[in-house]
């Protein structure tokens, strides 16, 4: 029997440097393809059809204070200027056994909101990185590859944009 993956641990790196007891949370980015409604003459309803493209992939990531490495990359003027390694240690409990999940992303950090500072309390820091490559390995098989800059996306070994790649270049 299987159960829900649950996060157990995590890890985040910048740069290959370890953040660990600083990262908080994070927010993955959203793997969103773009589509239209389309409803030609004969059809019974719309479509969704594919526009070729995806949504942006925005990584969102929160500390217990500033990091300066990633205060280092603010604005950075190259669009994959900053890369980042999420390492998550999954557990299926029917099985007792972890899924190891690494997630790259380079892009560059656009905002930084250190909101409300206050004495003696927690305060954190939030980044959002405006990625144009994701990796996802789980396990060591790569499940996605999206190159935003070289038109590339790989699903689980298959390049859905070989194809337009290929006419387009």
């Amino acid at each position: 029997m299987n159960l829900p993956r649950n996060l157990h641990d995590f890890n985040v790196f910048a740069g290959g440097r370890s953040l660990a007891g600083q990262a908080r949370t994070i927010t993955l980015p959203k793997l969103v393809m773009n589509t239209e409604e389309y409803l030609g003459a004969g059809m019974g309803a719309a479509a969704k059809i594919l526009t070729g493209s995806m949504a942006a992939l925005e990584f969102m990531h929160n500390y217990g204070g500033e990091v300066p490495e990633l205060n280092a990359g603010f604005g950075d003027p190259r669009l994959d200027g900053q890369q980042l390694r999420f390492a998550g240690a999954y557990k299926n409990d029917a099985i007792s056994t972890y899924d190891d999940v690494q997630i790259t992303v380079s892009g560059r950090t656009n905002e930084i909101d250190t909101g409300e500072q206050e004495i003696g309390s927690k305060n954190g820091v939030s980044y959002k990185t405006d990625c144009v490559y994701y990796k996802q390995v789980r396990n060591g098989q790569v499940e996605f590859e999206i190159d935003i800059l070289n038109k590339l996306l790989l699903v689980y070994g298959v390049d859905r944009w070989a194809q337009l790649r290929a006419i387009t270049r």
